[in-house]
């Protein structure tokens, strides 16, 4: 995802200003279809990751199912959804006189994709539950490779331009999607993927919902957050800011994406061994999981606290953009390091299927706290308070995180006298 949106901006980048500042107005969008594929994916891989643990195939298959074909048709009503309303929308997400048309370009294009970004991400957490993470690399990664190849080819080659960079995308996840779903159809799956098996147990549905609500609910306050960061940029600072933002938002989702990653790679470990009543491991995977992402942030951080105008030069950003891109990358760095833990955190708590925890957690950095900030700070610094609205809420989203695990932990929930090799972990799942 994170590779998707950085090639996209950077070739956009490269046609001008305006173009950057319109995939900004429509990133809204983009997450707003993430926000459904995650929230199943999300939701049901914790439910079969702890059926598989307790030997229950015919049940994870049915989990499974369920979840993907759901998945398609939450993302044809999705695309109905906005093709009926997209001026609003796209002037809701602060699209202006001068990006408009750029916008709605770029929109036509992009907006059917999300039936294929639903479908790949729904199978690419199915697959990672029961423990294919190989194919599911493959199928992501050989998406992003075809979006680099297709993009300039589109864009520049061929003369379509903005339109191109969508169509590019769009495209590239339709292959992601026949890779990962090839799996299921050459019956290579622990899970099965039949539409005789869809049902809507209450049981596991509830189970769902409880893992994948604050997901859902996470990328629906990150698409609100950044349609207010875009209002305000476009306030405080025009063009060059809402095109500064845009670049800003998609460089950070590289780290962020990483550690995103690694959750999700934690959270079958944890779901299957909770099932198979090894807490010991569960502890033990959390704190692995707590210092590489520690480790990776950090290293992060400091490559956005000392190569801020390299980045910024890659997208041949006029000056005035990159002057407000290095001061926001700066910003950006000062307090990244704190998201790898506040992140794992939160899936701890959405493996371990305590809803009102990891919601919470989930929407704090992107909804509750991110978003009075950027009002608030905005109207007592300007542009300033728009750049530097991510970097105070990283810091008392970690703050909350920390409260709620020392909680857990004095709770006695995890603790044990159940031992296993360290070895072990990483194959638990």
């Amino acid at each position: 995802m994170a590779l998707y949106n950085i090639v996209d901006t950077m070739f956009v980048a490269w046609i001008g200003t305006e173009a950057t500042g319109a995939t900004q107005i429509v990133m809204p969008i983009i997450m707003m279809s993430s926000a459904i594929g995650l929230a199943l994916g999300i939701g049901s891989a914790a439910v079969i990751s702890r059926l598989l643990g307790q030997k229950k195939l015919k049940e994870a298959s049915q989990v499974s199912s369920t979840t993907f074909f759901l998945g398609l048709i939450l993302g044809c009503f999705y695309i109905l959804f906005n093709f009926l309303f997209l001026d609003r929308i796209l002037e809701f997400f602060g699209a202006t006189a001068a990006v408009y048309d750029l916008a709605e370009d770029y929109a036509r294009f992009i907006i059917p994709g999300s039936l294929f970004m639903i479908g790949s991400m729904v199978l690419n957490n199915l697959l990672r539950s029961e423990g294919s993470a190989v194919l599911s690399m493959t199928g992501m990664a050989a998406g992003a490779l075809l979006n680099i190849i297709l993009d300039p080819l589109f864009i520049f080659a061929f003369g379509w331009g903005i339109s191109g960079a969508a169509l590019a995308t769009s495209i590239s996840q339709g292959f992601t999607l026949i890779i990962l779903i090839s799996a299921y159809l050459r019956k290579k799956s622990v899970c099965r993927l039949r539409p005789s098996y869809i049902c809507f147990s209450r049981k596991y549905f509830s189970s769902i919902m409880t893992v994948g609500l604050p997901t859902l609910f996470k990328q629906m306050l990150l698409s609100l957050s950044l349609g207010l960061m875009n209002n305000g940029a476009v306030q405080y600072g025009g063009a060059d800011l809402l095109a500064a933002v845009g670049i800003l938002t998609r460089v950070s989702m590289l780290p962020t994406y990483v550690i995103f990653g690694l959750g999700q790679g934690l959270q079958p470990v944890i779901g299957y061994n909770q099932g198979a009543g090894q807490i010991r491991r569960v502890r033990r995977a959390f704190s692995y999981a707590m210092k590489v992402s520690g480790v990776s942030m950090i290293l992060n951080a400091l490559v956005f606290l000392t190569a801020g105008q390299l980045i910024m030069d890659i997208f041949k950003a006029s000056p005035e953009v990159t002057a407000l891109g290095v001061r926001g990358l700066n910003a950006y760095g000062a307090a990244l390091f704190l998201y790898g833990f506040s992140n794992t955190i939160t899936i701890l708590f959405q493996a371990l299927g305590k809803g009102t925890e990891s919601m919470i957690l989930s929407t704090a950095r992107q909804g509750f706290i991110l978003i009075p900030l950027l009002v608030f700070m905005g109207q007592r610094m300007g542009s300033d308070g728009i750049l530097f609205a991510q970097t105070a809420a990283d810091v008392l989203t970690f703050f909350l995180s920390v409260i709620m695990l020392i909680n857990l932990f004095r709770s006695g929930e995890l603790n044990t006298e159940t031992d296993c090799p360290k070895s072990e972990i990483l194959n638990a799942s």
